[in-house]
C-alpha cells in the first residue's frame, strides 16, 4: 500500500482511490491461497476481496472462475459506489 498526499507523487501502475491510498493495478485479477487471513482476490482494478466460503466452493468446483468472481465484485463495487454518489447530493 502507497499513501501519497499531493497528486504528482503518484506512482506509475498504481491505482488510488479518493483518499489518496494506492495499491498495485493488476491487468489480470489473482488469488493468494495462502494468505494468512484466507483466501485473498487481487480485483483486476486493485481492489482486495476475501473470498467467501460461497466464492471458495463455486471456485473449487468449477462453477465460477476467477473472472466471474472478480467481475461479481467489480459490478457490486461500481453499484455501491452510485449509491453513495446519490446520497451526497
Amino acid at each position: 500500500m502507497h499513501i501519497i498526499s499531493h497528486a504528482n507523487l503518484r506512482r506509475p501502475g498504481y491505482v488510488y482511490n479518493e483518499h489518496g491510498v494506492g495499491a498495485p493495478a493488476f491487468d489480470q485479477p489473482r488469488i493468494s491461497w495462502k494468505h494468512v487471513d484466507g483466501p485473498l482476490l487481487y480485483c483486476s482494478d486493485g481492489q482486495l476481496h476475501w473470498l467467501t466460503w460461497r466464492e471458495r466452493f463455486r471456485f473449487y468446483w468449477g462453477l465460477a472462475d476467477i473472472h466471474d468472481i472478480d467481475f461479481a465484485h467489480r459490478r457490486a463495487n461500481a453499484a455501491l459506489a452510485l449509491t453513495y454518489r446519490g446520497r451526497e447530493r
